[in-house]
């Protein structure tokens, strides 16, 4: 027997593959963005901001402060200069005339002069020894000479200067989540001279994936998401990109807890992709 021809009319047909056309598409559109950043690096490099390093004078915005800083830091300005020599010491020589006399006596009335040996005249002249009285101390008083009073003394304490530009309060490591989600480069957290504080993501390199996150949780050796949600946690905004060096601003309230440690975590599937303990 022959297979019956199916009698299911054309335009029924038709209409069965549009239906699955419609819904494939958006079945594979959100596979793709599910999917494509495990496999595509998006690659983000900030330079650290100049303007942070010193004081935006008044008038002036971030931004014009930061494109002179730029336009310096490009520009030259050679200055040679040679080590001061020391100062020579001057030699003055000093000469001296000593005239040698020897005494000598004239005679009355003949004008002659008789010279005279002065180791005679020291023979001659015999010294005179005079003594002074001496006085008796002074007993009428029995009390004991006061002591002398102390001598003041001052000591002066060196204070240092306040560290001038960006102080690193704490720094860490980036580590893999597990064995698929990794994570490497350095994460420092920054006060900068206004007194607020930076996360900077330097040289990092992290698994990809869809909707990852910054965060800063107070805790340390975080075991998964669910220790994560108990120990509560700040968000610092979407990561920019899973490769290169970043900045990201802590909220001014927010009090640095003595443990810290720093996540990407990917809020679509609740996965802690790397971790930085901050000490």
């Amino acid at each position: 027997m022959s297979a019956e021809p199916d009698r299911t009319p054309f335009y029924k047909r038709r209409s069965l593959q549009v239906i699955a056309v419609v819904i494939a598409v958006p079945i594979l559109a959100l596979a793709w963005w599910l999917g494509s950043p495990l496999f595509i690096d998006q690659v983000v490099n900030e330079p650290f901001p100049r303007a942070a390093m010193g004081v935006v004078p008044e008038g002036m915005t971030d931004e014009e402060a930061e494109e002179i800083m730029v336009k310096a830091a490009a520009t030259d300005q050679p200055a040679t200069e040679p080590m001061p020599s020391p100062p020579q010491p001057e030699v003055t020589t000093t000469t001296s005339t000593i005239a040698t006399t020897s005494p000598s006596s004239e005679v009355a009335g003949t004008g002659e002069t008789i010279e005279t040996d002065p180791t005679e005249v020291a023979e001659e002249v015999e010294p005179v020894a005079t003594t002074e009285p001496v006085a008796p101390p002074d007993t009428s008083s029995d009390q004991p000479a006061p002591p002398p009073e102390p001598e003041e003394t001052t000591t002066s304490v060196s204070v240092p200067p306040p560290p001038t530009g960006p102080v690193a309060l704490a720094s860490g490591e980036l580590v893999d989540g597990d064995s698929f989600h990794k994570g490497s480069g350095q994460v420092v957290l920054y006060e900068l001279e206004d007194g607020s504080r930076l996360i900077r993501l330097e040289e990092i390199e992290v698994t990809n994936g869809p909707d990852l996150h910054v965060l800063l949780t107070p805790v340390h050796n975080l075991e998964g998401r669910n220790h994560l949600k108990e120990a509560g946690y700040i968000d610092l905004g979407q990561l920019k990109g899973n490769i290169g060096s970043q900045n990201y601003e802590v909220p001014s309230d927010y009090v640095i807890p003595d443990q810290l440690t720093l996540v990407i975590y990917c809020v679509p599937f609740q996965v802690v992709f790397t971790t930085a303990e901050l000490a």
